[in-house]
């Protein structure tokens, strides 16, 4: 049965196209389901671009945020666990304030922690292709995300 479902989750969209639809987008055959979805979708930090430097991810533990159906937000900056609520529009997304824990960090981590708490504040523009995501402010700071194949979790 777990076969099964990793095949499923697997396909591809062997179309050409490497964009992916958003939430409320829908496709030439009238469907609303996302190639990628953003909502369900694990997605974990690559890059992060703030004040004019860049920063790569960690890769353990990585920063990575989920957002469910239920518009419910968990994720991890590297450092401190955070979660709150947000909603997907076709080009943004808004979060409520997140909660976070308040483990104290240092160096690029430090950075990735309060850049990338930052960014998910509020209402962010979105740019998805493919299986990577991009969330831009308004002060122009991003987030580089890419869907990780890690089944979703908790904090």
């Amino acid at each position: 049965m777990a076969g099964i479902a990793l095949l499923a989750a697997c396909g591809g969209n062997d179309s050409g196209d490497d964009t992916t639809a958003v939430p409320g987008d829908s496709g030439s055959d009238g469907s609303t389901e996302p190639a990628v979805p953003i909502v369900g979708s694990r997605w974990v930090l690559e890059e992060l671009q703030a004040t004019g430097a860049t920063v790569a991810g960690p890769s353990d533990p990585e920063a990575y945020f989920e957002i469910d159906e239920n518009g419910d937000v968990t994720g991890s900056t590297g450092c401190n666990g955070f979660s709150g609520s947000a909603e997907v529009g076709d080009s943004s997304i808004t979060f409520q304030p997140l909660i976070s824990t308040r483990r104290g960090c240092s160096g690029d981590l430090g950075q990735i922690d309060n850049s990338m708490l930052q960014v998910l504040s509020g209402e962010v523009t979105v740019e998805a292709s493919g299986d990577t995501l991009t969330l831009t402010n308004a002060d122009g700071n991003s987030l580089t995300m890419v869907m990780s194949d890690a089944p979703s979790t908790d904090l």
